[in-house]
């Protein structure tokens, strides 16, 4: 809880401060791809000219991908500076990317504190609004990736916010329902809570308390 307060009191003074250069939140271990190696990566603070110039400007600009194949992808159309600018100003919202070694954003990821819990009522969880790893790092979309798990490192970030927080680890979020996603929620111990609901284009999806905990203990962030 602590930390939590130190980060909430940290995006506070950021507010106020408007800084334009990069914000390095912790210090991480990324996989590369060609070789299955761990590198040294930064979660850092996404501001509103970064998502523009290295995600919108850039992400999807790639010759070897095919313009129905980025059309398929769910967050192609997803307009990172305005998620930003909306999201980036609320003090219980965080707004987070990886930054590796090449200076590239490998992946982004909007969240915030104050959702609650449908598996456990009158407990709260993190919420991720958006989360998606650059089309780069997508092993259907590029014959080389340049990273391996960028999602599930965003993921795992989520659930330490979280757990510093007071709110057990827990995370929801809504998700496309595609083979690929739906699997992969399912691995890391998601559950679905929108089977009572009238079926729509997004599936809710929440990470309970003990597969959290779990998580975490796996990592070795708990004894």
């Amino acid at each position: 809880m602590m930390k939590f307060l130190r980060n909430f009191i940290s995006k506070f003074l950021t507010l106020f401060r408007r800084k334009k250069s990069v914000e390095i939140i912790k210090e991480i271990q990324i996989l590369r791809a060609n070789d299955n190696q761990t590198v040294a990566a930064k979660i850092v603070r996404l501001n509103s000219d970064d998502a523009r110039k290295r995600i919108d400007k850039t992400w999807w600009n790639l010759p070897y991908i095919d313009s129905q194949d980025i059309d398929d992808e769910g967050d192609s159309h997803w307009n990172w500076e305005y998620l930003v600018k909306i999201y980036g100003n609320q003090i219980l919202h965080e707004c987070v990317a990886i930054l590796s070694q090449e200076d590239y954003l490998e992946g982004a990821m909007i969240y915030h504190f104050n959702a609650k819990s449908k598996l456990q009522p009158g407990k709260g969880s993190v919420y991720v609004e958006r989360v998606s790893s650059a089309p780069h790092n997508r092993k259907w979309l590029a014959n080389q990736p340049f990273y391996k798990g960028i999602g599930t490192v965003l993921l795992y970030w989520a659930v330490i916010e979280s757990y510093n927080a007071g709110l057990g680890g827990r995370v929801s979020l809504e998700s496309l329902p595609t083979p690929g996603t739906v699997e992969f929620y399912n691995n890391k111990g998601f559950v679905r809570t929108d089977l009572t609901q009238p079926t729509n284009d997004l599936v809710d999806y929440e990470l309970p308390e003990s597969a959290a905990l779990a998580w975490l203990r796996k990592e070795g962030d708990l004894p």
